[in-house]
């Protein structure tokens, strides 16, 4: 058997990291529409303006309390467990993981960067970078692996801190020296209909996104939720839930209240602390967040299984073939939102609310689920994953359904 290895086959997928996956697309997309749409960078004039039901004062912290860092951290929880299940097909395959991994990583940083040229909150190549670290956890143990999550996480709480005393000790900043304002104006050329304009405010805006990577810790919660998503798949706590349903409960029970308690305080905090420059009150706030965030992750994560457990998935498998094609749905996502929003596209930017940023994100992944429902009737993957995948092995990988039949 060449050491390029084979896709995980139907019968290896657990369907609830599945539906999971899926949940976690859905919540991103609905974090990302008031960026699309320019309703994150609309002064509080232009807001109010523009707030037909009054809506924005009632979903605006609702959406940070709920939403805000959760699922993109538990999309790098899944990402993490992800891993550890490709981890353990290689293992059985005596196949070189390294090699492949490393490819796999490789051809989605292609991807990611491709995204990235069209929007610059891509995320895929962050993954691609940051993921390569988990080659070095392969041989490592179980406990070795949930030790290294303790740490980086560790790390994630004292990192506002650190980044405060590293600025503290440079030269003093004024207190209006905050990038978000050139972030803004930046966002504001998307209203536009200038391609060229357009693409040059997204390549700057990445820059911007990178230094915030490693200023608010994002890269480290990544990192983090990585290893603890790979402790979780090495333990291999999804292939039962039945039986791993009371772990679930005391995880769900301790960590959801806190996560509530925590995240409404954030909501609390949030919108009189500045993020730039780094105070104490800004080191308060990411401190906390890098507590909260984690805790109402695991409590969406343990419920949605605690769920599934408890009636074998049922009515939450319908959004499953959405996860199955997440990469083709979170880049789609893009696609359209780019197109309905832009200047280049429909020109809807700067014109929706937050009522109606929930209104288009919901029915856009609906009908992402349904589309993905019908493709996966014809075809084993969906089209990017199947690119991806193609890219990664080097072999001819059939893509209708039929044709796996045939072979």
């Amino acid at each position: 058997m060449t050491d390029h290895g084979a896709p995980i086959v139907d019968a290896e997928r657990a369907d609830v990291l599945d539906a999971l996956r899926a949940f976690a697309v859905l919540g991103i997309f609905i974090s990302h529409v008031p960026d699309f749409s320019g309703f994150t960078f609309m002064s509080e004039t232009e807001r109010a303006a523009g707030d037909r039901f009054g809506a924005n004062e009632l979903l605006d912290p609702l959406l940070h309390f709920l939403i805000q860092g959760k699922f993109v951290s538990l999309f790098s929880l899944l990402f993490g467990i992800g891993f550890a299940v490709q981890l353990e097909s290689a293992v059985r395959g005596s196949r070189n993981f390294a090699r492949h991994f490393a490819r796999r990583q490789a051809i989605l940083l292609v991807i990611g960067l491709a995204h990235a040229l069209i929007w610059y909150g891509d995320i895929l190549k962050d993954y691609a970078l940051i993921g390569l670290a988990l080659i070095v956890t392969a041989r490592w143990s179980t406990a070795a692996i949930g030790l290294a999550a303790a740490s980086v996480l560790v790390l994630r709480i004292v990192w506002p801190l650190i980044m405060w005393t590293l600025f503290a000790g440079a030269a003093p900043l004024a207190t209006d020296a905050d990038p978000s304002g050139a972030f803004a104006a930046l966002a504001q050329t998307f209203a536009g209909t200038d391609p060229l304009a357009t693409f040059a405010a997204n390549l700057e805006l990445l820059r911007f996104k990178a230094l915030q990577m490693l200023y608010d810790g994002k890269a480290v919660s990544i990192l983090g939720m990585f290893l603890l998503g790979a402790y979780i798949g090495k333990r291999r706590l999804y292939r039962d839930l039945q039986a791993h349903s009371g772990l679930f409960g005391r995880v769900f029970v301790i960590c959801a209240p806190l996560g509530v308690v925590g995240n409404a305080l954030l909501v609390a905090i949030g919108p009189v602390t500045p993020a730039f420059p780094p105070s104490p009150s800004w080191v308060a706030q990411q401190t906390l967040a890098a507590v909260a965030v984690p805790l109402m992750t695991l409590g969406y994560a343990t419920g949605f299984a605690w769920l599934w457990s408890k009636n074998n998935g049922s009515y939450l498998r319908a959004i499953g073939p959405a996860g199955r094609t997440a990469l083709t749905t979170y880049v789609s996502q893009t696609l359209v939102g780019v197109f309905v929003f832009y200047g280049i596209g429909l020109g809807l930017h700067g014109s929706a609310d937050l009522a109606a940023c929930v209104a288009f994100a919901v029915p856009v992944f609906v009908a992402q689920c349904a589309i993905a429902t019908l493709w996966l009737k014809h075809f084993r993957f969906g089209p990017l994953e199947w690119l991806w995948r193609r890219a990664t092995y080097g072999t001819p990988l059939p893509m209708l359904r039929r044709s796996q039949a045939v072979a």
